[in-house]
């Protein structure tokens, strides 16, 4: 089993899951070393065997990314990875100063319409959904993988 993207909010679930399976042996990639220590706190029995630090915005199936013991043999693939906006802490910021202002005038008190949002740099819906998901499917067909799930 392969599973990619392992370090999100669904990934980290799937992944947590497939490690108490006996059933299967998980690989989770994460884009940072930060987010692998953070994996293998969060997940019990996880190690560094079982995490790949690699940023899917950058993995090129068609070279030699170094791929780690156990993904030659991979059955499937998982692929949960997901651009996430930031939020704006300017906005945050005036959407609360405006609270009493419209409690004044009558009106709803939060307007979560007034919050901005944006990506980090290289981290677009475009570059992360499509690019890096259309990167780890060119890899799996690379790697002889049977079976691909994309978690949206």
């Amino acid at each position: 089993m392969c599973l990619l993207s392992a370090a999100g909010r669904t990934g980290q679930l799937v992944f947590s899951s497939l490690m108490k399976s006996s059933q299967y042996y998980p690989l989770g990639l994460v884009r940072t070393e930060a987010s692998a220590k953070k994996l293998m706190k969060k997940v019990d029995d996880c190690s560094l065997e079982h995490v790949w630090v690699c940023d899917v915005t950058k993995l090129d199936p068609e070279g030699d990314a170094g791929f780690p013991n156990g993904m030659a043999d991979a059955e499937a693939m998982v692929i949960c990875t997901s651009a996430v906006p930031k939020m704006r802490k300017r906005s945050l910021v005036k959407a609360l100063l405006k609270i009493p202002l419209k409690i004044v005038s009558g009106k709803k008190a939060f307007d979560f319409r007034d919050l901005q949002f944006y990506y980090s740099e290289g981290q677009h819906p475009e570059k992360v959904d499509y690019e890096g998901q259309k990167a780890q499917i060119d890899l799996a067909k690379k790697m002889g993988v049977k079976h691909v799930v994309i978690v949206r």
